[in-house]
């Protein structure tokens, strides 16, 4: 075998390395910018978990498979990538960049390092593949750093980009106009969808989007789901792996093709498919729009996982020392070799990679991670917050903009799927059959059905939806708590417009919040489980112009800042529930009484008051 050929370059930008890094970590994107081929992967499962990788492309026209590792890098300092050919010139190839910081911005390390087969091998790196890798990479970092100085409106150069078709476009935007829909935002719809290079209209994150266009993430999702009833966007539900957060199943267009356990190929491992954490819904070019392309030109690398701040492979027995990223972030260590993900202490530490556990153990202030077992093993520091970006399945069909314009988008008849958290909303209302005795069938029956309205748009403006009607009763979902007590604040507000001398309406309500399973129930998507019978229980309590929460409810900061907002007490007090063999501590919220409260000049509340502002009162009358 020839001698290790090393081809490496520098580039000097202006900006700093945490400028640079997410725009370069981006590996499937440099790989198309610099006209790599396409790559087909092939996965085998490993005994001791993740799978083994093997790549298949041409390059230069010579047909090459190898074994590709996982990547490696540390945010954001490195990144590189191994690779072990299976015949041809090359034996392996370790491929990466380096980001080290300037007095004046950062310097980019290119580097190749190359182990040649025979003679030819050597000649055909040093002579030919490598410096065409260096001027091309060259080429791209410039344009990076044109890119970040506002000189180049794009951020890669020469990304493929095909042709939007007029006549589909133009079909679609008028919808949206008639729609009333704001010029503004189908403006910025029409220029992501001409403009964009073909890998950013495949998996569009309608969040992100808005974060790019500095406009309201809700309406920008709303603008979304119209496009695509307009022709424009196709719905890409995606099941997400909880260890690399990337999907390989085959994209679909339908809840009803989820199902509730899942598997990832890469990772090695099954999974519950869960509303509200690993089912995502993102958004697609419509063909007839714009080809869509789903080619893969690389597997995983950073800027795939941005809630992973470094990674790093150990070979058997390997104990290696690592610098931990530069974050204020709590960081979890995990791997699809190691059982259980554990969180990092802050202080020095030698991380274990048991099989069964991460173990820590004391050091000075370096970082060493020992693999000691008889196999390969790749680690994972992740951050522990989840990504705001991602629009999960339980937030998009908690929205009733969404029930109204996908009705028929449910999951299968024959799939109960995990919701691990889900905002339940009970409301119904008090003395309602007196009522019909007191203002006549026609006239009662008018103002319950104004009621409902009520309740519907408000429950739409704060990002819930309405699952269903009982009778004078509505359930409700949310994915946010702070945004479902906002909604019952306003459903006391609107339907005191609806009271007259005669009547006024009193609403019963009652939240709660827990895990469910989401079902397909009369091609409507509904809600069962434990959660949301009590949530059911303890409107029964409520007595009216209330709110009724279970004392878990109550103990949380959302509660705790509504109260404040309210200035509003609570009573406080315990129930018995058929099936549940404990009472339960349940809190009554005055409404009707912080509407009136909220009409006077109350002077505000110090900025370093406690939570909660009113005191909190037992039903014996004990303040606490």
């Amino acid at each position: 075998m020839s001698k290790l050929v090393k081809i490496e370059s520098t580039v000097v930008l202006p900006q700093p390395r945490a400028a640079v890094w997410p725009v370069l970590a981006k590996t499937d994107w440099v790989n198309r910018a610099v006209k790599l081929p396409s790559i087909h992967y092939e996965f085998e499962p490993l005994p001791e978990g993740g799978s083994k990788i093997t790549a298949h492309a041409k390059i230069f026209g010579i047909p090459l498979t190898w074994r590709e590792l996982p990547f490696e890098w540390t945010e954001p300092e490195f990144y590189q990538v191994r690779r072990i050919y299976h015949g041809g010139p090359l034996a392996e190839a370790l491929l990466g960049i380096r980001l080290r910081e300037t007095n004046g911005g950062c310097a980019v390390e290119i580097f190749g390092h190359f182990k040649p087969r025979h003679a030819l091998g050597a000649i055909l790196a040093r002579n030919i593949a490598g410096p065409k890798a260096l001027r091309d990479m060259r080429r791209l970092i410039k344009h990076v750093g044109e890119h970040l100085a506002g000189q180049q409106t794009e951020a890669m150069p020469e990304l493929p980009r095909a042709e939007a078709k007029p006549g589909a476009l133009a079909a679609g935007l008028e919808k949206l106009s008639a729609g009333k829909v704001p010029e503004l935002l189908i403006e910025n719809l029409r220029a992501l969808l001409v403009e964009s290079a073909d890998v950013e209209l495949s998996h569009i994150r309608p969040f992100s989007v808005a974060r790019r266009w500095q406009q309201d993430r809700w309406e920008v999702l709303k603008l979304f789901l119209k496009a695509t009833r307009a022709g424009l966007l196709n719905l890409r539900w995606e099941v997400l792996c909880p260890n690399c957060r990337s999907t390989r199943l085959p994209r679909t267009d339908s809840l009803a093709a989820i199902t509730n356990t899942a598997h990832c190929e890469v990772c090695n491992i099954k999974f519950d498919a869960e509303f509200d954490k690993s089912v995502e819904l993102k958004f697609s070019v419509h063909p007839s729009v714009r080809p869509c392309d789903e080619q893969t030109f690389c597997l995983v690398g950073p800027g795939a996982r941005p809630h992973v701040v470094a990674q790093v492979n150990l070979e058997a027995n390997e104990r290696r020392e690592c610098n931990l990223p530069m974050t204020t972030r709590e960081l979890r260590a995990r791997s699809v070799q190691v059982k259980e993900v554990a969180s990092l202490p802050t202080h020095g530490v030698e991380i274990v990679c048991a099989p069964e556990r991460f173990e820590f153990k004391n050091s000075d202030s370096t970082c060493f991670i020992h693999n000691p077992n008889s196999f390969p093993i790749q680690v994972a520091l992740e951050s522990g917050v989840g990504d705001a970006e991602i629009l999960t399945a339980a937030r998009v069909t908690n929205w009733q903009e969404f029930r109204d314009l996908f009705a028929a988008e449910v999951i299968s008849p024959t799939e109960r799927i995990v919701v691990g958290s889900q905002i339940i909303l009970f409301t119904d209302l008090r003395g309602s059959t007196a009522m019909y005795s007191a203002i006549g069938d026609a006239p009662a029956y008018a103002l319950v059905r104004d009621h409902f309205k009520v309740l519907q748009d408000v429950v739409s403006a704060n990002h819930g939806g309405v699952v269903k009607t009982i009778g004078d009763a509505v359930m409700a979902v949310f994915s946010d708590l702070a945004e479902a007590l906002h909604a019952v604040r306003q459903m006391h507000e609107q339907l005191g417009k609806l009271d007259s001398e005669k009547i006024q309406l009193r609403l019963k309500c009652a939240l709660h919040a827990g895990s469910c399973l989401a079902v397909n129930a009369n091609d409507k998507l509904d809600f069962f489980g434990s959660a949301v019978n009590l949530a059911a229980r303890l409107v029964e309590k409520s007595k009216g112009d209330d709110l009724v929460v279970a004392d878990e409810i109550f103990q949380r900061v959302e509660t705790q800042n509504f109260l404040h907002e309210i200035r509003q007490v609570a009573m406080a007090d315990e129930e018995r529930f058929t099936g549940i063999p404990e009472p339960v501590r349940i809190w009554r919220i005055a409404m009707r009484a912080c509407l009136v409260d909220q009409s006077k000049n109350a002077l505000p509340l110090p900025k370093n008051a406690k939570l909660p502002s009113a005191p909190v009162r037992l039903s014996s009358g004990q303040l606490i």
